[in-house]
């Protein structure tokens, strides 16, 4: 398959799974989860959607447990949902993945907000003091 038609493939596959989640599956466990991108291999055989959550601080780890059992007793309902809208002969296996990029991004920007607290100020155009 054309590396044009896999990036069509994917950014459909990506929109369907997020409307699915957003709009079909009523379960009270899944959190505010997004599909941050879609892996499909050449043979069209499987598809990875990556997802992460957003959750209240100190409740990601529990937030992301009960969104990856829910998007794992859901996996069947989002391929066919995801069949219906791929003009295809075959459908690939769908798998979900966490994307821990996007956790360990707001982990680092907390730490560099912190780093940025502790320092004293001081005006942009001073020199550097040795």
């Amino acid at each position: 398959m054309n590396e044009r038609r896999l990036a069509r493939l994917r950014e459909q596959i990506k929109q369907r799974l997020a409307q699915v989640l957003q709009r079909d599956l009523a379960d009270p466990k899944l959190g505010l989860v997004t599909i941050t991108r879609i892996e499909l291999d050449k043979e069209f055989t499987q598809c990875k959607a990556y997802w992460s959550v957003l959750a209240p601080t100190g409740r990601e780890e529990r937030a992301q447990k009960e969104s990856a059992a829910v998007l794992d007793r859901a996996r069947g309902f989002c391929q066919r949902e995801m069949a219906a809208v791929l003009h295809t002969r075959t459908v690939p296996h769908l798998e979900f993945v966490f994307d821990k990029g996007i956790g360990e991004a707001v982990r680092m920007q907390k730490l560099l907000e912190e780093l940025n607290r502790g320092r004293p100020d001081r005006p942009e155009d001073a020199p550097p003091t040795d």
